[in-house]
C-alpha cells in the first residue's frame, strides 16, 4: 500500500530561558491560527523547548524560512546567548491528534480556573472552576499570555460583588476562537453571552465547547462581526490586535451599556498608551491594566452619559 504524504511539520525550537517569552511570541505570530505552541513550565530555568505544528501546504517552506529569520534576527542582538536549536519532523495526519495531545495537560489560567482537555481528568478544589476544552485548530487554549490576562481580568470583575450581576448580565466576546473567554464568563455566572467570530472553523469549535461544558442555555455563538450585532452589552471581551481594537473603538462604544466594561487584550505593553488614547476619544475611560511580560490587557469603562 502506498504511504500517504506527511501533512504536518512539527517544529521544536530549543531556546535560552532569557528569550523564551520573546521567541514564544514570535512563533505565536508566525505560526498563526491552525497551529499549536507548547511552552515549557514557567519555573524552568534551563533551555526551553517551544513546539509548533505547521500544516505542510504550499506555504510551509516560506513560512518556516520567515520564522527562522525572525528568530535569528532576535539572537543577533544577544551574541553572548547560546544559539537556538531547531528540530523538524514531518508527521502524518493519523499521528497528528496523538502527537499534540501529549502536550496538553490541565492548566491553571487564573487563581480560580483550570482549563482541562477532554482526555484528562481534574478534580476541582475549593472554589476552582474547571473548563473542558478539546484543543484543535482554532486559537485559544489559555496558554498564551493574552488569554491568561483576559481571564485574570474577568476574575477581577467577578470579585466586584456589589456590581457583579450588572457587569455579567450581558456579555459579548469578539473573536471568540475556541470560545474560552465566553465559557469563562459563563462560569463566572454571566446571565447571557454572545460569542462571535468571522472564522467558520472557530465558530464550530466554540459551539462544540459550549455543548461540551453544558452551557447552551447561556452562550450563543454566531458567525458575525461587532458591527452587525445589537447592544447594549454590560461587558465586552476583545482579545485581538492593536489595529483591530482601534478600528473597532467607535463600535465598542456604541455597543457598550453606560458604565459597562470592556476588556481589551492582544497588545504589547508598549502599545497600551496608544489604545488608551484612542478609546478615550470614544468615551471609553481607562479603568485598569494587567501586564505579563511584554503583553498587556487594558480594562475600560464606558463614560456615563
Amino acid at each position: 500500500m502506498k504511504q500517504k504524504n506527511p501533512t504536518w511539520l512539527e517544529v521544536t525550537l530549543t531556546v535560552c530561558p532569557e528569550l523564551t517569552e520573546t521567541c514564544s511570541t514570535i512563533i505565536f505570530e508566525e505560526a498563526g491560527q491552525g497551529s499549536f505552541l507548547e511552552e515549557g513550565p514557567l519555573e524552568n530555568k534551563g533551555p526551553t523547548d517551544l513546539k509548533a505544528y505547521l500544516p505542510k501546504d504550499e506555504k510551509f517552506r516560506a513560512n518556516l524560512v520567515k520564522l527562522k529569520k525572525r528568530i535569528s534576527a532576535l539572537y543577533d542582538h544577544f551574541p553572548d546567548f547560546p544559539p537556538p536549536l531547531w528540530d523538524l519532523r514531518l508527521i502524518f495526519e493519523e499521528n497528528w491528534q496523538e502527537d499534540w495531545k501529549r502536550y496538553f495537560k490541565p492548566l491553571r489560567v487564573c487563581s480560580q480556573m483550570i482549563v482541562c482537555p477532554t482526555w484528562e481528568e481534574y478534580e476541582p478544589q475549593g472554589e476552582e472552576k474547571v473548563l473542558k476544552l478539546d484543543p484543535g485548530q482554532a486559537f485559544g487554549t489559555g496558554g498564551h499570555s493574552t488569554t491568561r490576562l483576559c481571564l485574570k481580568a474577568l476574575e477581577g470583575l467577578a470579585g466586584h460583588t456589589q456590581r457583579r450581576s450588572f457587569i455579567f448580565s450581558r456579555v459579548l466576546d469578539v473573536g471568540t476562537g475556541t470560545g474560552i473567554l465566553a465559557l469563562a464568563a459563563a462560569l463566572f455566572q454571566a446571565e447571557s453571552v454572545l460569542a462571535i467570530d468571522t472564522d467558520r472553523l472557530a465558530v464550530e469549535a466554540a459551539q462544540s465547547h459550549v455543548r461540551l461544558n453544558g452551557l447552551e442555555g447561556i452562550i450563543q455563538v454566531e458567525l458575525a462581526t461587532p458591527e452587525i450585532v445589537k447592544g447594549p452589552f454590560t461587558l465586552i471581551l476583545a482579545n485581538l490586535t492593536l489595529n483591530d481594537l482601534t478600528s473597532l473603538a467607535r463600535t465598542f462604544s456604541s455597543l457598550l451599556h453606560p458604565e459597562g466594561f470592556l476588556v481589551a487584550s492582544g497588545i504589547l505593553t508598549s502599545q497600551s498608551r496608544s489604545l488608551i488614547r484612542t478609546f478615550g476619544l470614544e468615551k471609553l475611560d481607562f479603568y485598569g491594566q494587567q501586564i505579563e511580560e511584554e503583553w498587556s490587557c487594558v480594562l475600560f469603562r464606558a463614560r456615563a452619559a
